[in-house]
């Protein structure tokens, strides 16, 4: 998520486009705004319009890239004032109010209703949205170049979750988890001061909290996102319980403390005496999946890379349809699998939207189907059916692993997700509260294990980077477990991991349309229904206690 976009205030507006010299129609950058009479006006103001948008998108989207790299000097600050000065165009705005809602034409009402959108922003303080933009960024760059300290030697993110996920000593693992208390430490005035920057910016464009202001740019709702938060957490607290219970026994401990969940994950991946997700092979299974679904990976211009990011992955559409590239992080087991997986989904979004559509499609969508289609991908990870022909293990094997990912899956939605997202959704009802005793609170209630003394909310750099964003993914895997579901049913079979339908029908309904469909009308167009729970449900059933 971009965040905020700002400009400076623009006094009076221009003739018609009828009284300028013959010749097509040129926003001139930084000009005034055109008054646009007719459609037809309209039409050729969007066009230049977006042309500029894209251009800045683009841009964008490649010193992001250099950035997560890690590569120097890159240009994300400067990039994004410039960004915002397009984004908070008042007289913009006001033209884009002016026509919405009064189009004939749908394509038109659609380009119109993204604009209004993109330009909620122009009602903010151009003063808080730029400081706001600088604060990210500098966030962003703090958090590549942080190294946690832990037994006298500097580790990144990635390899505290490995030590927390492989370490068999336990007290290494507890100083590991402890040891994101630095973070914290690092990290949480920059985050406390950009929440409320956030805040404050969407209480000025007429919202009651930031929280209602970033959720307006994914179609969802405050209530209704902590209502579905709240009530996927009491339907699986039994699975989550289940869980807790079967790691207290397995690792023969009184109790189970935070540093011991990623480690039993582990071990039930392990449990065959053999590690079906090797690192070295992920690229080439990956690219060997995407062919058994029916696409065309060595075609495809998509640059796939393996590398130690602060996050799980992270996908750069750069040009779309013409380029993306992607960072994954090299993670042990399941979760380096499905992260690459999911990553090369948001990839294939990029580049197989259709090159002709206006280019404010060309973007995407907001954010709960991106992400959903990108779990469309991650799922495979440890599809049984896939894992006995990637990972050449029998059936009985392949049935236990895809449980053991599932079990990774669904432990890393409630407490790295739902917890987050209730977390983060609950705090801008009241940013005065505390933050570390309201995180304690969210981690007990989420995984069902108590977190230790200390500070620990900080260090999720994303509630400051990438604001209203965590519930993304509590709705991508809804939207995922309905697609996968749907398919197999549309197609009549049970293994898609082999089915080369599977592209064409995520081309066709998904990817090709770009953001010309509004996402919840994507998935009733492809499902017949509105996106609902049962799949998901479904999808987590044999999680079940007494489902083994």
């Amino acid at each position: 998520m971009r965040g905020f976009v700002v400009a400076l205030l623009v006094a009076a507006l221009v003739p018609a486009f009828a009284s300028a010299a013959p010749g097509p129609f040129h926003l001139k950058l930084g000009g005034p705004a055109p008054r646009a009479t007719t459609e037809k006006d309209l039409r050729a103001f969007l066009d230049e319009l977006e042309a500029q948008q894209f251009m800045i998108y683009e841009a964008l989207s490649l010193e992001e890239y250099y950035q997560w790299k890690g590569d120097e000097p890159q240009f994300v600050t400067p990039y994004t004032r410039f960004a915002n000065d397009l984004s908070n165009r008042t007289d913009y705005a006001a033209i884009i109010e002016k026509w919405r809602g009064h189009v004939r034409d749908t394509t038109l009402a659609r380009r119109l209703d993204m604009h209004h959108l993109y330009f909620l922003q122009s009602r903010a303080d151009p003063a808080l949205v730029l400081q706001l933009g600088d604060a990210q960024s500098q966030l962003q760059d703090t958090v590549s170049a942080f190294r946690f300290q832990l037994d006298g030697q500097r580790k990144t993110q990635t390899e505290i979750t490995e030590i927390l996920t492989n370490e068999k000593d336990r007290a290494k693992r507890q100083n590991a988890y402890l040891a994101l208390q630095q973070a914290d430490t690092k990290y949480r005035k920059s985050i406390s001061s950009a929440m409320h920057l956030y805040d404050r910016i969407g209480r000025s464009e007429g919202f009651k909290n930031g929280a209602e202001a970033g959720l307006v740019q994914t179609s969802l709702e405050r209530a209704q996102a902590l209502k579905d938060i709240e009530d996927f957490e009491r339907q699986t607290r039994p699975i989550m319980q289940s869980i807790v219970d079967r790691a207290k026994v397995d690792l023969k401990l009184d109790r189970v403390e935070p540093w011991d969940l990623d480690y039993w994950l582990r071990q039930q991946e392990l449990a065959g005496g053999d590690d079906a997700w090797p690192r070295e092979p992920g690229l080439a299974r990956m690219k060997a999946l995407v062919k058994d679904i029916g696409f065309q990976p060595d075609s495809l211009p998509i640059d796939a890379r393996i590398w130690d990011v602060p996050t799980g992955g992270i996908t750069f559409p750069v040009r779309p349809p013409y380029e993306s590239r992607l960072l994954s992080n090299p993670f042990t087991g399941s979760q380096f699998y499905s992260t690459l997986f999911h990553e090369y989904g948001h990839c294939l979004n990029a580049v197989l939207t259709d090159k002709d559509l206006p280019a404010v499609f060309l973007t995407g969508d907001q954010t709960p189907m991106s992400e959903g289609l990108a779990e469309c991908l991650g799922f495979f990870a440890y599809d049984h059916h896939w894992l006995e022909r990637a990972a050449k293990v029998p059936p009985g094997r392949s049935v236990a692993l895809e449980r053991a990912g599932k079990m990774g899956q669904f432990v890393w939605l409630r407490r790295s997700i739902c917890l987050n997202a209730w977390f983060e959704l609950t705090a801008y009802g009241n940013l005065h509260v505390n933050m570390d005793s309201l995180y304690a609170v969210a981690y007990k209630r989420f995984t069902l294990v108590d977190l230790p003394p200390g500070h620990f909310w900080g260090y999720r750099d994303m509630l400051a980077t990438g604001p209203i964003y965590y519930q993304s993914y509590l709705y991508a895997d809804l939207i995922a477990a309905q697609l996968l579901e749907s398919m197999q049913k549309q197609f009549g079979v049970e293994d898609l991991s082999k089915e080369p339908q599977v592209a064409g029908w995520l081309t066709r309904y998904f990817f090709a349309p770009g953001g010309s469909v509004p996402w919840p009308e994507k998935v009733r167009r492809a499902t017949g229904k509105p996106l609902g729970t049962e799949a998901l449900s479904r999808y987590f059933a044999d999680l079940m206690p007494g489902k083994s």
